[in-house]
Protein backbone atom coordinates (compact mmCIF):
# COMPACT_ATOMS: atom_id res chain seq x y z
CA UNK A 1 0.00 0.00 0.00
CA UNK A 2 1.53 3.41 -0.98
CA UNK A 3 1.83 6.18 1.66
CA UNK A 4 -0.21 9.68 0.93
CA UNK A 5 3.42 11.02 0.22
CA UNK A 6 3.93 8.27 -2.40
CA UNK A 7 0.72 8.98 -4.29
CA UNK A 8 1.29 12.70 -4.19
CA UNK A 9 4.76 12.04 -5.73
CA UNK A 10 3.41 9.67 -8.41
CA UNK A 11 0.71 12.49 -9.33
CA UNK A 12 3.47 14.98 -9.47
CA UNK A 13 5.55 12.68 -11.77
CA UNK A 14 2.63 11.90 -13.92
CA UNK A 15 1.63 16.16 -13.68
CA UNK A 16 5.62 16.90 -15.42
CA UNK A 17 5.41 14.11 -18.05
CA UNK A 18 1.89 15.31 -19.25
CA UNK A 19 3.55 19.01 -19.09
CA UNK A 20 6.40 18.07 -20.91
CA UNK A 21 3.83 16.43 -23.46
CA UNK A 22 1.75 19.11 -24.00
CA UNK A 23 5.09 21.59 -24.18
CA UNK A 24 6.63 19.32 -26.80
CA UNK A 25 3.20 19.42 -28.92
CA UNK A 26 2.91 23.14 -28.51
CA UNK A 27 6.81 23.74 -29.46
CA UNK A 28 5.86 21.27 -32.53
CA UNK A 29 3.16 23.46 -33.61
CA UNK A 30 4.88 26.82 -33.51
CA UNK A 31 7.52 25.10 -35.51
CA UNK A 32 5.27 23.73 -38.13
CA UNK A 33 3.45 27.73 -37.96
CA UNK A 34 6.41 29.36 -38.22
CA UNK A 35 7.93 27.21 -41.26
CA UNK A 36 4.65 28.30 -43.15
CA UNK A 37 4.85 31.74 -42.03
CA UNK A 38 8.21 32.03 -43.37
CA UNK A 39 8.08 29.99 -47.04
CA UNK A 40 4.51 32.05 -47.76
CA UNK A 41 6.85 35.71 -46.54
CA UNK A 42 9.84 34.71 -49.11
CA UNK A 43 7.10 34.86 -51.73
CA UNK A 44 3.96 37.49 -50.34
CA UNK A 45 5.19 41.04 -49.59
CA UNK A 46 2.25 41.66 -47.75
CA UNK A 47 3.43 38.71 -45.26
CA UNK A 48 6.78 39.65 -45.40
CA UNK A 49 5.83 43.17 -44.29
CA UNK A 50 3.39 42.17 -41.51
CA UNK A 51 6.39 39.49 -40.42
CA UNK A 52 8.72 42.97 -40.34
CA UNK A 53 5.99 44.99 -38.62
CA UNK A 54 5.43 42.95 -35.73
CA UNK A 55 9.02 41.24 -34.80
CA UNK A 56 10.08 43.62 -32.82
CA UNK A 57 6.63 43.93 -30.74
CA UNK A 58 6.81 40.69 -30.24
CA UNK A 59 10.59 38.99 -30.36
CA UNK A 60 12.46 40.87 -27.24
CA UNK A 61 15.44 38.81 -26.36
CA UNK A 62 18.40 39.50 -27.54
CA UNK A 63 19.42 36.29 -28.26
CA UNK A 64 16.09 35.66 -30.61
CA UNK A 65 16.73 39.73 -31.83
CA UNK A 66 19.89 38.66 -33.01
CA UNK A 67 19.08 34.63 -34.61
CA UNK A 68 16.46 36.20 -36.81
CA UNK A 69 17.96 39.46 -38.14
CA UNK A 70 19.76 38.01 -41.23
CA UNK A 71 15.91 36.91 -42.07
CA UNK A 72 14.34 39.99 -41.49
CA UNK A 73 17.43 41.51 -43.84
CA UNK A 74 16.13 38.75 -46.48
CA UNK A 75 12.83 39.83 -45.91
CA UNK A 76 13.15 43.54 -46.37
CA UNK A 77 14.86 42.87 -49.33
Amino acid sequence: MLTIEQKLARNEAERKRLMAKKNSLETGQKVIIGSMFLSLAKTNTGIAKFILENASTHITRPADIKRIEPLLEELRQ
